[in-house]
């Protein structure tokens, strides 16, 4: 059994994600040893004073975690379904809004509906759920293809874009799901906390996309957005990391990336992929993909005509009110959001502009995909771990120089619970 007086074990299966963050602890905490996680060994032969778990959600035992709270930090908290699963989220989010009538959420929040499907031969019932969008579906039938109402269905629990469709009348949404053989399975494999797992926006080419949403009973349809803001007649979303620590304080990194769609906005092309969504993943095999033009920093959008450096803060100011209204729609929701007072997670919010500079949540993901950064930027994701450290690690190991020196971090508070 191997002692030491402090330890980090980190095992993040990613090896971009699991380089930068060894990288970054020999940078800020030179003399803390590290060891690598192995499921084989787990940290049964670790004995130390203070240990940080550094892990995959499901390497983590949130028991022994949660009875060690002066003694064992981890970097996920347990439940967190309230925010990374979008029913839940707009759920929690409906409900403050109704108690907040000024909150930004009002306005911020595209139009959402939910809906399960157990199996294809209950399609029609589970449409029921969403008679409006049925009934503006029909609507469409009258209209021409410019005048059209769309609508974009996604599952409540997923990532990478891939299953995400858009349509503008019902026989669209209907070939989502009809031929679809292993929609009968009864399994829910979204019933516990320990799927949320998967909330993560993984873009191996070995996964299988078309199969993973034959397993997705819970999905929502959202009013699409169709007048986005573009650059370059090209539509983008804003990546914003997210570090929430303890219970609770959240802070927003500066640092946020624009992510570009491959081809230029076609508002009536609803099967143009590639010009609607934005996700690189969906990108980095199509010839025309070049890193430099699908992933900029947001804050260097000011170089191009279509918007300024005043419309840059006018929008981050909003991304920052909406992060402090969404997370105190969840912080007193224990049963769909409980931070652990011995743990910090780092989320990637994405955020949508349209053409009038207003600002759109479109979701939250725990565990995001940092390999969406790519290799030119990747300084970005380094010094998002490093002063993610300072923030959340150092104080833990009781490292007060640098725990208190945080006046050239790159993060912002937008969020802090009051205690009772």
């Amino acid at each position: 059994m191997e002692s030491v007086k402090e330890v980090a074990i980190i095992g993040i299966n990613d090896n971009y994600t699991q380089n930068i963050i060894i990288k970054s602890f020999k940078t800020i905490l030179p003399n803390l040893p590290i060891l690598e996680f192995t499921r084989s060994t787990g940290s049964s032969s670790i004995t130390s004073s203070k240990i940080l778990f550094w892990l995959e959600y499901e390497d983590i035992d949130f028991n022994q975690v949660m009875s060690n709270k002066q003694t064992q930090l981890i970097n996920s908290y347990c439940i967190r379904k309230g925010l990374i699963r979008k029913a839940n989220l707009n759920y929690n989010i409906q409900k403050y809004i109704s108690k907040n009538q000024d909150s930004i959420l009002k306005k911020s929040i595209p139009e959402t509906w939910y809906f399960e499907v157990t199996h294809i031969d209950y399609l029609d019932e589970a449409l029921e759920e969403i008679f409006e969008v049925v009934q503006e579906c029909k609507e469409n039938d009258k209209k021409t293809e410019e005048e059209k109402v769309k609508f974009i269905l996604k599952p409540s629990l997923g990532n990478k874009g891939a299953e995400i469709k858009i349509f503008h009348n019902i026989e669209q949404l209907r070939n989502v799901f009809e031929g679809n053989k292993n929609l009968d399975k009864e399994e829910d494999r979204d019933k516990d906390e320990d799927d949320d797992v998967e909330e993560i926006d993984d873009d191996d080419d070995d996964d299988d996309d078309d199969e993973s949403m034959f397993h997705i009973r819970e999905w929502v349809v959202q009013r699409y957005i169709s007048n986005p803001l573009l650059i370059k007649n090209r539509k983008f979303h804003i990546r914003s990391y997210i570090l929430a620590i303890s219970n609770l304080r959240v802070y927003l990194y500066k640092e946020m990336l624009a992510l570009f769609a491959l081809n230029s906005y076609s508002p009536t092309d609803i099967n143009n992929v590639l010009s609607h969504l934005t996700n690189t993943c969906l990108q980095v095999n199509e010839n025309s993909f070049e890193e430099s033009n699908q992933v900029k920093l947001f804050w260097d959008l000011s170089l191009e005509e279509e918007i300024s450096k005043i419309d840059l803060e006018i929008i981050f100011d909003q991304i920052k009110l909406i992060l402090n209204n969404c997370f105190d729609s969840v912080a007193n929701e224990v049963t769909q959001f409980m931070p652990l007072e011995n743990a910090f997670e780092l989320f990637g919010f994405d955020f949508l502009v349209d053409q009038y500079k207003n600002v759109y949540l479109l979701e939250a993901n725990s565990f995001p995909d940092f390999k969406q950064t790519g290799d030119r930027l990747s300084h970005v994701i380094s010094t998002l771990f490093e002063d993610t450290i300072k923030l959340a690690v150092a104080p833990f190991f009781e490292d007060e120089k640098i725990s208190n020196d945080n006046e050239d971090s790159n993060f912002c508070l937008v969020f802090k619970k009051h205690k009772k």
